[in-house]
């Protein structure tokens, strides 16, 4: 990028400043929301391990019919 862009500029002249302690508070709660995993209900990690389970279990059977 070699050309000077407008908007860069532009940018670049605005005054900075600094975030009211509510938005920083705000924003910083959000974020940490955001990161904290979801809490999954316990019936869902019954069915995805039973699920895994099942698969494998086809899998060994399959293959153990290939011999």
């Amino acid at each position: 990028m070699t050309e000077v862009d407008r908007v860069l500029q532009g940018l670049a002249r605005l005054p900075v400043a600094e975030p009211s302690a509510a938005l920083s508070e705000s924003l910083r709660a959000a974020a940490h929301a955001r990161l904290v995993p979801a809490k999954v209900h316990p019936a869902w990690s019954v069915a995805i391990a039973a699920s895994v389970v099942a698969y494998l279990g086809w899998a060994i059977l399959y293959t153990s019919q290939l011999y």
